[in-house]
């Protein structure tokens, strides 16, 4: 069997497992945090809020980007990936010190002598999380999704078990804390189980000078994306106050949480398979195509159904006291759109080893997006999302052309992935917008947007199967030609 349709395969498989055991999880957690929300107090877990704020921050950067690297450079074996994994490890232990020693300063600034204990305890995850990065990249590399899917099922699972049962117990805040922990020695002790792997102290780091460079890139990266997703609530909480961040929380979490649930569990699968592909131009760029055209079937809908019905999602949802969400929400699913059919760029990029343009493209966005966010804020909280729907894709045309040159890509050939689902997209909205205006006075929000929801549905999916049926069988094809062939490994995790 040729080793593209195992990989056909594998991609499938991936996503399939990915979906399946991810929503599984999902539900344990939103269950067990709704259940344990009713015996633990509000403060017990702004305790936690406080003592997670340096930690949460800094774990971004803890491994020094080589999670990634480790994925991407597939000739990082053997004693340059021993001397990597102890200098992961001893990042670890060394923030992992640091935060024990600034636990007592930063309580003080908080004036609450608890967080000292909490971040005490926390500090214990850098090094459990050092210790995953080898075994988590041995994954990716050999595309085993099912045991990558299955780890974030057991960190659920242990972290939401001690939680409940902690807050059963009436171990107020520290349920919440030994929860965090229990899930990370969980599955650090999972994964050393299924890929063991040796550590030597980083000496010589001229030889690691290539990854440890690509590292560093990364974490730039990391930063400028952190900088950048905070600018915007930062700026609103400064010159709006905290009514409109209150209001454009909800909002901007109502966009994006249906396509982060979505892309995710794409964005989980891509990089072992890119990596793999990334000296195949030409799988890759196949895989690129397919991919993408997949996640607008699904993401494109969602973004403009959601946008359509905005007003009632959030009467529903969120009351009748929450309508300043539903200008703001408007404009983002603008933006959610975008990025559900652009996704995929920044993978390509980033699995073809190409950090330092990523790099430089994020901090661009970085330099320009705050200063579109200040001048937004003239107008409200819609002139905030307005910088998402428009100067967000504008920022974006660097990467966008240094990814289609890198997979011989045009605008055209990616505009036309997303023809099917647009085109789609646009009946919808023409179908819905005029059941609404038929929809009898008096109808309460919950029966209009159940006969929106549902009449927008049937007709996106009419059309794609009217107008576009082949576009549709190509992608049910792939699935049943790569469920149908056995599925031994492709390759033993690297040592």
């Amino acid at each position: 069997m040729s080793d593209d349709r195992l990989l056909d395969r594998a991609l499938v498989s991936g996503i399939a497992w990915t979906a399946a055991l991810r929503w599984t999880a999902q539900a344990l957690s939103w269950a067990a945090t709704f259940y344990a929300a009713r015996l633990i107090a509000p403060g017990d877990y702004g305790i936690v809020s406080m003592a997670t704020l340096g930690i949460g921050l800094v774990r971004i950067v803890e491994d020094f980007g080589l999670d990634s690297i480790l994925v991407q450079d597939r000739s990082i074996v053997g004693v340059q990936q021993a001397r990597l994994a102890g200098f992961i490890l001893a990042i670890g232990v060394a923030l992992c010190v640091v935060f024990l020693l600034a636990a007592t300063p930063i309580a003080a600034f908080f004036d609450e002598p608890q967080v000292a204990w909490a971040i005490t305890a926390l500090s214990a995850l850098f090094i459990t999380d050092a210790i995953q990065v080898v075994p988590r990249a041995a994954l990716q590399r050999a595309l085993e999704f099912r045991r990558f899917a299955f780890v974030a099922l057991v960190q659920t699972v242990a972290t939401q078990s001690v939680v409940v049962a902690g807050a059963i117990a009436g171990w107020g805040f520290w349920a919440l804390i030994a929860g965090s922990v229990a899930g990370g020695v969980a599955i650090t002790l999972l994964l050393v189980a299924w890929h063991p792997y040796a550590v030597q102290w980083p000496r010589d780091l001229a030889t690691l000078a290539r990854p440890l460079r690509q590292g560093w890139r990364v974490i730039a990266q990391r930063i400028a994306w952190y900088s950048i997703n905070s600018s915007d609530q930062t700026v609103i909480g400064r010159v709006l106050g905290k009514d409109a961040l209150g209001a454009y929380s909800f909002a901007i979490t109502l966009a994006n949480q249906p396509f982060q649930e979505v892309s995710s569990i794409v964005s989980r699968v891509v990089p072992g398979v890119f990596s793999r592909v990334q000296d195949r131009r030409d799988e890759l760029r196949r895989y690129f195509l397919t991919l993408t055209e997949f996640l607008a079937y699904l993401t494109l809908p969602i973004s403009v159904g959601l946008g359509l019905t905005a007003d009632l999602v959030v009467r529903v949802v969120l009351g009748p006291a929450w309508d300043a969400v539903i200008a703001p929400l408007r404009l983002l699913c603008i933006y959610t759109a975008f990025q559900g059919c652009q996704i995929l760029v920044a993978h390509v990029l980033m699995w073809t080893g190409q950090f330092r343009a990523i790099m430089w493209c994020t901090i661009f966005a970085a330099a320009v997006l705050p200063v579109g966010f200040i001048v937004g804020s003239s107008w409200g909280l819609p002139g905030i999302a307005l910088v998402w729907a428009i100067l967000y894709p504008l920022v974006n045309i660097p990467p966008l052309v240094i990814g289609f040159r890198t997979i011989s890509v045009s605008f055209g050939d990616w505009l036309r992935t997303i023809v099917p689902a647009g085109s789609a997209c646009l009946v919808m909205s023409a179908v819905v917008l005029a059941v609404r205006v038929e929809l009898p006075a008096g109808i309460s929000d919950v029966a209009a947007l159940a006969i929106t929801a549902s009449a927008g549905a049937a007709t996106y999916a009419l059309v794609l199967l009217l107008l576009f049926r082949r576009r549709l069988q190509g992608i049910v094809g792939l699935v049943r030609a790569a469920r149908a062939q056995p599925s031994p490994p492709l390759a033993a995790p690297a040592g």
